[in-house]
């Protein structure tokens, strides 16, 4: 089952469990709180191993509270577990919604009406795909 981390006000979050519901995905949604450390340190571990750049998927890069945090800390020289520690500690640094398949080991970041369909079953995907191949078909032979 997917897990949707969210938080509230967030656009692409709610996008992210609209497309889920609309596609019939199953999926549990997991609202953080950005006023407690909802996240911890081995979550987040979980969710860098499952992610495809690391850090580079997890972090908001263009949040405020990722400048300020780099005003006063130096990210490029910190450690992993320190840089973690800080994203548990404070929440507003993490990219959301972050989507997480626990068994296909699969993590995907803010919302993507593209990406985000890794999450839909294989057999949907390939019934789409030959949809799409049959309708390049038709208009090839008109």
């Amino acid at each position: 089952m997917i897990e949707v981390y969210t938080i509230p006000s967030n656009l692409p979050s709610r996008q992210s469990v609209s497309w889920l519901t609309e596609n019939n995905v199953p999926f549990i949604e997991i609202k953080v709180r950005t006023n407690k450390n909802t996240l911890s340190v081995d979550q987040l571990k979980q969710f860098l191993a499952a992610s495809e750049n690391g850090l580079d998927d997890l972090l908001a890069f263009q949040s405020t509270a990722y400048r300020k945090f780099k005003a006063t800390h130096d990210p490029d020289n910190m450690s992993l577990q320190q840089m973690l520690t800080a994203m548990a500690n404070d929440p507003h640094l993490i990219h959301y919604p972050l989507l997480f398949d626990r068994d296909a080991k699969l993590l995907q970041s803010g919302f993507s009406q593209d990406e985000i369909r890794v999450f839909l079953p294989r057999a949907v995907r390939t019934q789409e795909l030959q949809q799409l191949l049959q309708r390049e078909l038709l208009e090839t032979a008109k």
